[in-house]
């Protein structure tokens, strides 16, 4: 019996030896996962605890309008905050809203479709593209202002060869607005003023119609509201 009981006993070893031979990620994966299944447990938990207090929280900053402590989440995420010296109060839907792309290859409209199907906020109805030798102007008559700036997030991602610009204009107010490299979720543009300001995608555009303004951000483009809009008329 005992001999026996030593020959299982070496055959599972060698099984053993053999699955470590023949399936070493595995196994290390399997060992792994059961070493941190007790810290995958408590960081659930911690989760689950905290989810409804980052929930309060923002809706606490968004009824009062300024941000207490999701500042200081940012910064650890590596966002990017501007402070907000005053607001400039936008009605989006009397703008004409253009995109500029210094492209003119078909990805462009490929980019945009993928946006428009993955992306709910983008409404791409009743668009129209016009094309030069050396950029293409994308006019969009039925975006919101968050789907806007998402779609011009989404191309300067996408197209990373390419500039990429939103151009607005009500006549009186004009602004053009850009991907802001420096923070994970925040645009920044000029207006026709040459006020600067930035816009936290994190908020809900839709209902928040303002730009924040901050004359203290810096830009790596000689690009203005003026010449955006000269670059918009001559496509057209």
């Amino acid at each position: 019996m005992e001999i026996f009981v030593s020959i299982i006993i070496i055959i599972g070893i060698l099984a053993l030896i053999a699955t470590v031979i023949k399936y070493p990620k595995d196994v290390g994966n399997g060992v792994l996962g059961f070493l941190f299944w007790p810290f995958e447990r408590l960081f659930g938990l911690i989760t689950i605890i905290l989810l409804p207090i980052g929930l309060l929280i923002l809706y606490v900053e968004g009824k009062l309008g300024k941000k207490f402590f999701s500042k200081y989440i940012n910064k650890v995420s590596g966002q990017k905050v501007y402070k907000t010296t005053s607001r400039k109060p936008l009605n989006f839907p009397k703008f004409k809203k253009y995109i500029v792309v210094n492209s003119t290859h078909a990805d462009l409209t490929d980019q945009i479709h993928e946006a428009n199907e993955t992306c709910q906020e983008v409404d791409i109805s009743g668009m129209n593209i016009w094309r030069t030798e050396n950029y293409s102007v994308v006019e969009l008559p039925n975006i919101g202002f968050f789907g806007y700036n998402l779609l011009v997030q989404w191309l300067t991602n996408e197209l990373k060869s390419n500039e990429v610009y939103g151009f607005s204009s009500n006549g009186r107010t004009r602004f053009f607005t850009q991907n802001d490299p420096n923070g994970d979720n925040n645009m920044k543009g000029l207006t026709n003023t040459g006020k600067a300001f930035w816009l936290d995608m994190y908020e809900d555009l839709d209902q928040k119609q303002f730009l924040r303004l901050n004359n203290d951000i810096e830009f790596d483009t000689e690009l203005t509201a003026e010449s955006l809009e000269l670059m918009v008329k001559n496509a057209i």
